[in-house]
Parts: structure tokens; sequence; C-alpha cells
């Protein structure tokens, strides 16, 4: 059993492997190859997308990806409390309109700062909805003390 550990310690290390180049963007090879036919070139969409793409890039060759993602907007995920049926309803309505509730929200929003007497209507619902909440709030409040108390 020991000729066995013997004459694997004699033959060597194993080979090893080159090291991959993990980069985004190949350095070497910065040419683009329009004539390689890809699995999506049949479809017109995409050589729609292709011509504007290279429109895009003779009006700007030097922008990096990393650029064009820094002039993307920067989000914050959040969770908000709605009411139920407010919150079927709002589902409902985004999905019928094809945008998503975080999108429908900001754009109510940036419409209503710039009307000044539609913001001053829903700040005036929103103060009632607070109100509301709150009271909603004290009187569940109550309600666990008082089982607490009970118990």
């Amino acid at each position: 059993m020991s000729d066995v550990f013997d004459r694997l310690k004699k033959k060597g290390a194993r080979p090893t492997v080159p090291t991959r180049d993990t980069s985004l963007v190949k350095k070497e090879n910065t040419e683009i190859v329009n004539d390689q036919m890809t699995e999506f070139s049949h479809s017109k969409n995409t050589e729609e997308q292709d011509s504007a793409n290279s429109e895009g890039l003779k009006d700007n060759p030097t922008v990096s990806p990393q650029e064009q993602q820094s002039d993307l907007p920067q989000t914050v995920r959040r969770t908000i409390r709605l009411e139920q049926d407010i919150d079927t309803e709002l589902d409902v309505f985004c999905t019928a309109k094809k945008v998503t509730r975080d999108t429908f929200i900001e754009a109510a929003f940036i419409v209503c700062s710039q009307n000044e007497e539609l913001m001053q209507d829903i700040l005036e619902e929103a103060k009632k909805r607070y109100q509301q909440r709150k009271q909603a709030g004290e009187q569940r409040k109550f309600q666990t003390m008082a089982k607490k108390i009970n118990t």
C-alpha cells in the first residue's frame, strides 16, 4: 500500500490550469463583430435595437457600462401599509395598466407636486386617514392591554 503512495508522490504535481479572465469586458478583443449570427439576430426587434444601439455608439463612443448605470435613478426598497380594499383595487388597476405599484406611486407624486390644488386635496385626505389609523392603533393597543390584564 505504501508503494502506491510513493509512486503518486514521485509522479509529480498535478497539471495547473491557467487563470481565467473574469472581467466583464475583455481588454484584448474590443472589436465588435457585426456579421456573427446569434439565436436572437433573426428577430425584427433585435435588428431595430441593434441599429439604434449602433447609432447610440456613434454619438457617444466613450460611454462605459458603469457610466450608463450611474445615470440610472437610485431606488430605495420600502414597505407600505394600505387598506385591504385599496390594496386590491391598486393591484388590479396596475395590472390592467401594465405598470408597477411603485412606478404608479412615483408618477402620482410627481404629477401632484406640479398641481398645488390637487396636492392640497390629497394632503387633506391623507391627514384624515392618518387620524383614523392612529385611533385604530390606540384601540388595538387598549384591547391587547385588556387581554393581558384579564389573563
